[in-house]
């Protein structure tokens, strides 16, 4: 019994070596997984400290409610898509290459980063919970950036007049459910990369480009 106290005592002394700032960072790295593995409904301050291996009033002192705990764990899900798919749009030369870099950047996130993708995908279903409105915020920041870049293409030609912005906005946002089931059932690679260049065109398409 005393040998195991001490290497808890242990253990949490190389814990608070950590700054503040870093100490953060490691809480957020494992409330991710926490929250991908448990739901944004269940995961709670103590797991969290289990996972980081730190006394559970540690985490309380960063997030001091379960409220702001969650706020701030879908914050970093809302910054991770947020740079990686406004980033990927700034890459490609045409419209179509813009929105095909940013389905398949999202394709390659299920990989890279699963408990990010998990929760967005929780996060998307929760329409009755306090958190929808954080992600009606992200999901609008998307659609309004997407739809700005399809205006564009119109605006020097490459899109045709037809195309509704907002709504072909919203058909690459849709995408992202299925782009994650897809990779989470592991369909073939060509499978998947057949269902994204036919979720693109379909978006961009109209009615008068035949």
């Amino acid at each position: 019994m005393v040998a195991n106290s001490a290497v808890l005592i242990s253990r949490r002394s190389r814990a608070s070596k950590l700054s503040p700032e870093k100490r953060r960072e490691q809480l957020l790295r494992c409330g991710l997984k926490v929250f991908a593995l448990r739901g944004i409904g269940s995961a709670r301050h103590a797991e969290i400290a289990e996972e980081a291996g730190v006394a559970v009033p540690t985490v309380f002192s960063y997030f001091p409610t379960r409220e702001v705990l969650v706020r701030d764990v879908l914050a970093e899900v809302d910054a991770f898509l947020t740079q990686a798919l406004l980033s990927a749009l700034d890459n490609g030369n045409s419209v179509f290459e813009k929105f095909l870099l940013v389905t398949r950047t999202f394709s390659e996130s299920v990989t890279s980063a699963p408990d990010v993708i998990k929760i967005w995908l929780d996060w998307s279903t929760a329409m009755h919970d306090e958190t929808w409105p954080q992600y009606e915020t992200l999901q609008n920041k998307m659609v309004t950036r997407f739809a700005d870049v399809i205006r564009e293409g119109q605006s020097n030609g490459e899109l045709h007049e037809a195309v509704n912005p907002e709504i072909a906005a919203y058909m690459v946002v849709s995408g992202g459910p299925m782009i994650a089931q897809m990779k989470l059932t592991k369909r073939s690679p060509e499978f998947i990369n057949e269902y994204l260049n036919t979720l693109v065109h379909g978006a961009l398409m109209s009615d008068a480009d035949g």
